[in-house]
């Protein structure tokens, strides 16, 4: 009896342990963060955020579905950046510059590259999936999350996008 209360004890100590504790979630601050860029320049999210829209993508090098959905989040990029849009991508490859930094420069993008090597950001947005996007609005309030890729995501974000910004 007392070696089946010790199981069902380590059991239960290891699911809460694999549970994320908190998962940022719309209507909610965004997490503060601190991280180096692919050029090792810190950004602080104190100075991200409240300056205009944000989109935190959640990316790794090798996720098939973060590589598809990039050029669609690039395009966006490329469509608001002039009128206070920024996206932040939070390279969580666990070799972190190794290869996040030969892969964007074989890949070269427009946004914002952040590493994330020992995802201290990954656990502050409670981030379970890649990819998981986050558009964090001027207040720094979350006002849209979606998890994986789906186009009709992209459509979402864009007329988010245009309402906010071309009013």
């Amino acid at each position: 009896m007392k070696k089946r209360i010790i199981l069902i004890l380590t059991a239960v100590i290891f699911i809460a342990a694999a549970a994320p504790v908190f998962s940022a979630e719309t209507g909610e601050q965004a997490p503060a963060f601190v991280l180096p860029d692919i050029n090792k320049n810190y950004a602080f999210s104190k100075k991200i955020y409240f300056t205009g829209w944000v989109l935190v993508d959640f990316y790794a090098t090798w996720c098939e579905n973060c590589n598809e959905e990039l050029p669609h989040i690039e395009e966006l990029y490329n469509e608001y950046s002039d009128r206070d849009f920024k996206v932040i991508l939070m390279a969580t490859d666990k070799e972190g510059l190794d290869i996040v930094k030969p892969f964007f420069a074989e890949r070269p993008t427009p946004v914002t590259v952040l590493i994330d090597k020992y995802q201290k950001s990954v656990q502050a947005f409670g981030v379970e999936a890649l990819p998981t996007l986050f558009l964090i609005n001027p207040e720094g309030e979350i006002v849209f999350k979606t998890v994986g890729y789906h186009e009709e995501d992209v459509e979402t974000l864009r007329s988010i996008l245009s309402e906010a910004l071309d009013g």
